[in-house]
């Protein structure tokens, strides 16, 4: 089992550049790519998608490509290039003054133009570097995907753990509506006689308003169709690949049979174990919403 949140980081070293790739992945129902990166090498995002969609089944993966040119060994402390810097501010003040525009040097403008010159700067060609970056996206999805097994991990057993809560939960509704009819008869013929009617619990009238009543409140199925639901998340988690939407399926599916169950339920003691049932379902729901 895998969740749907994770990170992942693998850098790559040109002779010209620095290159990283991030991978990160959230929740999302279906599965979702956004894809950022420099420019000349947007063609990526189609090798990109392809890979990815062979890997994750679910979540809104975030995959960005940065490059940041290399400092040169006798440049490697300084925070900029001044003579590059220095013909960026000369090629710009003409360009501006030649419009008719105020011209007025500032540090945020130096800082913006020298992180120009180290970004996006002679970037090699993609074809040149293809194999390289696809080599470093597969590394940064294996982190990814192992954080996100590891979590994962932790939610199995919080799931599994509460799967056999409910198990336990069920037992006890069962075990507490038997004899409902049996009980409901004998406080109807309670009633009946201090009503003072003379009817005998043979009476047609008698045992057919019982028989009414005892289809009405029977949860045999309601419980039977627990049962095969727990199993079949037990089953369910123990399975390869995405089984995030089965188990939502499934946990809807519980859901509505303990309702169902409190709906014809005559015992407090029975409804109050179903409504307990009910809450830790809730809490079941909502890890299931980070399972892949």
């Amino acid at each position: 089992m895998k969740s749907m949140t994770g990170y992942g980081r693998s850098s790559l070293n040109l002779p010209s550049h620095l290159i990283s790739i991030e991978v990160s992945s959230v929740n999302k129902r279906g599965l979702e790519v956004a894809f950022s990166s420099p420019k000349e090498w947007q063609a990526f995002e189609q090798t990109s998608m392809a890979f990815l969609r062979k890997s994750l089944g679910r979540g809104r993966i975030r995959v960005t490509v940065s490059a940041e040119q290399a400092r040169s060994h006798d440049n490697d402390f300084a925070l900029f290039n001044e003579s590059d810097v220095e013909n960026d501010l000369n090629h710009l003040k003409n360009f501006l003054e030649g419009r008719g525009y105020p011209w007025q040097v500032s540090p945020e403008l130096v800082l913006q133009l020298s992180q120009l010159r180290k970004r996006e700067a002679g970037l090699p060609l993609l074809k040149e570097i293809l194999p390289q970056l696809d080599e470093c996206l597969r590394e940064a999805t294996e982190q990814m995907i192992l954080m996100r097994k590891k979590e994962g991990g932790s939610i199995f057993a919080d799931l599994s753990e509460r799967t056999k809560l409910l198990e336990e939960m069920v037992n006890k509704m069962e075990e507490g509506s038997r004899e409902m009819a049996s009980e409901w008869k004998g406080r109807l013929m309670e009633r009946l006689s201090k009503a003072e009617l003379s009817l005998d619990s043979d009476d047609e009238r008698v045992l057919k308003e019982v028989a009414l009543f005892a289809e009405k409140c029977d949860v045999s199925e309601e419980i039977s169709r627990l049962r095969s639901h727990l199993v079949q998340i037990g089953e369910t988690l123990r399975l390869k690949g995405s089984i995030g939407r089965k188990l939502e399926f499934l946990l809807q599916e519980i859901g509505r049979e303990l309702n169902t169950f409190c709906s014809k339920s005559t015992r407090t003691q029975c409804t109050s174990i179903a409504l307990e049932a009910r809450a830790e379902l809730e809490k079941m729901r909502e890890q299931s919403m980070n399972v892949e």
